[in-house]
């Protein structure tokens, strides 16, 4: 039995052992003040929560002093071991249970596909915390 025979064998079970848990964040939608055609997000009232499962790579943060405040981000990376999860750009992460941080998906999602089987076994979002 080779490597990706034990993956697949895996897959629904639970691919990603050491997984840890996250609400998925989603702003209900408002129309935009000025431009009716358009809406924005509305975090003023309760968000849409979602339970979804996955490892995260705290990648780099950056400190930008400022006279009157610093901003500190930080960047990671989110792996799902669910490719069909639904996290989009604009939607917050939390842990669960909560431990106070909150990150923003701000790139797209990556559903990566395997060239020869078409497999597409995880979902990576890249995430940004902002403190300041």
């Amino acid at each position: 039995m080779s490597l990706i025979d034990d993956l697949n064998s895996a897959v629904g079970v639970s691919a990603m052992a050491g997984a840890t848990r996250f609400i998925r964040l989603r702003a209900k939608r408002k129309a935009n003040l000025y431009n009716s055609a358009q809406n924005e997000p509305d975090w003023s009232v309760p968000p849409d929560e979602l339970a979804i499962t996955g490892a995260l790579a705290s990648s780099s943060s950056m400190r930008t002093p400022d006279t009157l405040d610093t901003q500190t981000a930080s960047t990671a990376y989110l792996t799902i071991p669910d490719s069909t999860a639904d996290v989009k750009i604009g939607d917050r992460i939390r842990a669960d249970p909560d431990d106070g941080r909150l990150w923003e998906v701000d790139g797209f999602p990556s559903k990566d596909a395997n060239a020869f089987t078409g497999w597409r076994p995880t979902l990576e979002c890249r995430l940004t915390e902002r403190k300041g």
